[in-house]
């Protein structure tokens, strides 16, 4: 009952903490941010749903009124959580804002729960303070407004707890929560995922080295893995293997989004100006790139406590430099020793974390672009300023040490049997308590809109804004033999100009007849044709594969040889239905079956694990 008590009052200020990151968008008007497209994207997720599709991967009204498959390239996790806060009854645009408030208190539950398992509550408390008022995500949430990045910050503390966990504890358990976890972030962020990868990969060796099982937690760090990319196959497989029939390769990884344009100078985590304005060349940066003096002086506090730390564990008690002392943990099993195991102690855990932490900076300069240059999928990620994700994470993690290594060294002063604890306890308390007030007070001025804007879902989701204001903010994932045209920048727009925009679903092109709408959904569309002469029909929609045609139940050809690749067929004489029907390609159905089998297959492992409890 206690600790169901301390969870409620861990999560209550957790909540507390986090609020004035948020409470300025709690109100009825909507704010400005760069990615302006989240509104529309939750109301078509919303349409294809009630149209009958569990994942539209084709939505309608975007690509200038002639649609285009958004999900089979965007992740859509946030608006999934977006629609269950639209079913409860809230507008979209308060759903929108429901997630991005959700964004926040799960990251810091999650950093809470990470580094309470690394070393003590307090710290803990800190940390997901830290985390929370880190500068990246009020530049997210307020600035650009990437919904999708910013969620990816609220899921990667739990990858990482769940692997540490899994370092610890090889269960069947731990394996599953790796592999839901890495496909809840595939299916929130997966560019943020490859570089995710990396770390993992860094974590993994780490762990690797000081596991006392070493095949089992090669095993099941291999099978979580596995889940993950399996749970998440029916997006990101068809998403790299269809991206070649769009435009993204020449919008994300060329142009003004190049990421040899937008690295960060390394005076620029000390001090770059506020703003709401965009990335650019050198200095010249809209928006900030700080890390905060707090989180670096905090960071560099815990490293000079964990010097004295060290002294203090390693040289002054034991006498002997090099002797190591292990670090207590719960689900630890530290008295077993393997020939070649390296034991993990308090300041090799802290000084690997260090180790990340500057190699996520290090990642976002230009000294680093031998890298970006020999690794072409980093190219998609467009901004090396994004691996500050992971300096977010890293550097909270490491000022919330500070206050462990405080407790630990007061353990060394205060040797008064009775006094020892509840000194140690009370003088940490008030520091910890000064430190998270002094964070918020310090940087939620930075957390608010640039300006309101007063507004409505109808007015959000009317067709000129759909298929024309949001549809000229992000086209990539149109046809790449759609015509185009340059823009005064040198970048790749489409040659459409608002009087091409369509004015119903079909036009014919030549021939006479009649035509009645018989349906018209995303990925289904049905017409009843009475042809007068022999007819060329046109539906108002890009071809892609997947989209089929059939003439009553016989398949026709599609043809698409137009500016704008627009499906078109011949119709001959006589009274007939035309339908157009988007279907999975080979590769969508193998990532679909793939997906469905790791469900499964979880499912029947966790079954039999439960009987195997009951039993």
């Amino acid at each position: 009952m206690h600790r169901v008590k301390l969870i409620i009052v861990d999560l209550l200020l957790l909540f507390i903490i986090t609020a004035p990151a948020f409470f300025r968008i709690l109100n009825n008007q909507y704010f400005s941010i760069h990615d302006d497209q989240h509104i529309v994207r939750l109301f078509l997720l919303d349409e294809g749903l009630k149209q009958g599709y569990l994942y539209p991967r084709w939505v309608g009204g975007l690509g200038f009124g002639f649609g285009y498959p958004l999900f089979n390239f965007y992740p859509s996790l946030i608006y999934y959580i977006g629609e269950l806060f639209h079913i409860l009854g809230f507008s979209l645009i308060w759903s929108i804002k429901l997630v991005f408030i959700s964004g926040f208190y799960l990251g810091a539950i999650g950093m809470y729960l990470l580094v309470k398992k690394l070393t003590n509550r307090l710290s803990a408390l800190l940390s997901a303070t830290l985390y929370t008022y880190f500068f990246y995500h009020a530049v997210l949430i307020y600035v650009r407004g990437a919904l999708a990045e910013f969620f990816s910050l609220a899921v990667l503390p739990f990858v990482f707890l769940v692997l540490e966990n899994l370092s610890y504890k090889t269960n069947w358990r731990n394996v599953i929560y790796f592999g839901i976890t890495l496909a809840f972030l595939i299916l929130t962020h997966p560019l943020i995922t490859l570089p995710t990868l990396i770390f993992i990969g860094l974590f993994f060796l780490f762990y690797f080295f000081q596991a006392d099982k070493k095949k089992e937690f090669i095993k099941c760090t291999f099978l979580g893995g596995l889940i993950g990319l399996s749970f998440s196959a029916f997006f990101w497989f068809p998403s790299m293997a269809e991206r070649k029939f769009t435009l993204t390769d020449i919008i994300l990884t060329g142009e003004l989004a190049s990421y040899k344009l937008h690295f960060i100078h390394p005076q620029q985590f000390i001090y770059s100006p506020w703003g709401y304005g965009g990335s650019g060349l050198g200095l010249s940066d809209g928006m900030t790139f700080q890390l905060g003096k707090i989180h670096i002086g905090l960071a560099i506090g815990a490293i000079i406590l964990s010097f004295i730390y060290y002294f203090f564990t390693h040289v002054r008690h034991s006498g002997k430099p090099g002797t190591v002392l292990h670090l207590a943990h719960p689900e630890s099993d530290s008295g077993v020793s393997a020939n070649w195991r390296i034991p993990r102690t308090t300041t090799s855990l802290f000084y690997f974390i260090v180790f990340l932490l500057l190699l996520s900076l290090f990642m976002t300069t230009e000294y680093s672009s031998f890298i970006w240059d020999r690794v072409k999928y980093l190219w998609y990620l467009q901004f090396p300023w994004r691996f500050l994700t992971f300096s977010a994470i890293f550097i909270s993690i490491i000022g919330g040490y500070c206050i462990y290594f405080l407790f630990k060294l007061l353990e060394q002063y205060i040797q008064h049997p009775r006094l020892n604890i509840l000194l140690r306890r009370s003088i940490t308390s008030v520091v910890t308590v000064v430190l998270i007030l002094g964070t918020i007070f310090t940087y939620q001025k930075y957390f608010k809109p640039q300006r309101y804007i007063l507004t409505n879902d109808k007015v959000r989701t009317s067709f000129d804004e759909i298929s024309w204001r949001i549809s000229r903010t992000s086209y990539e994932f149109v046809p790449k033999d759609v015509k185009t045209k340059k823009s005064e920048l040198n970048t790749t727009l489409l040659a459409i100009e608002k009087k091409d925009l369509p004015k119903k679903s079909y036009e014919i092109i030549s021939g006479q007849g009649r035509v009645a709408v018989l349906k018209n959904k995303f990925q289904d569309k049905e017409f009843l044709v009475d042809a007068k002469t022999p007819m060329i029909f046109r539906l108002n929609t890009y071809n892609f594969p997947g989209w089929k045609a059939y003439l009553g139940n016989q398949q026709v050809e599609i043809k698409d040889d137009n500016d704008f690749r627009l499906i078109t067929t011949n119709i001959p004489i006589g009274r007939q239905t035309i339908k157009f029907t988007f279907e999975n390609t080979a590769v969508r159905n193998t990532a679909n079956f793939i997906s469905l089998s790791a469900f499964v297959f979880t499912c029947w492992v966790l079954f039999k694990k439960l009987k195997k409890v009951d039993g």
